[in-house]
């Protein structure tokens, strides 16, 4: 025996013909007449940043707070010893790893520079 999953009542004579069915058109792109106003990266691609390191250590995690009171937490592949409490500037770029270098901004360290 068969069974169907149609409804109790319908019958496949009864549909609309073919004819009587209407397509709406669909929604064509139009290319862009410039560039986007608004930033389309969700991040910079480098960034200055000076402060205070305020977790130190042998690395390759540090934490630095700037002066308006900002928190980053700074990663550095090679690793280096960082004293706490002197001011650096650093060139980062956000972080795409999956690491966990204390509280803050998670960047990378390009390159970093004591400041007197």
């Amino acid at each position: 025996m068969l069974s169907g999953c149609a409804a109790a009542g319908s019958d496949p004579a009864s549909a609309p013909p073919r004819s009587e069915v209407t397509v709406s058109a669909l929604p064509t792109l139009t290319p862009p007449t410039g560039p986007p106003s608004e930033p389309t990266d969700d991040f910079k691609p480098t960034e200055i940043v000076v402060g205070t390191v305020n977790r130190g250590g042998d690395g390759p995690c540090y934490g630095l707070v700037t002066d308006d009171g900002v928190q980053y937490a700074l990663y550095e592949a090679k690793g280096r010893t960082l004293t706490r409490g002197i001011r650096i500037e650093v060139d980062a770029t956000p972080s795409r790893l999956r690491i966990d270098c204390g509280t803050g901004t998670l960047v990378e360290v390009k390159a970093l520079t004591p400041v007197n």
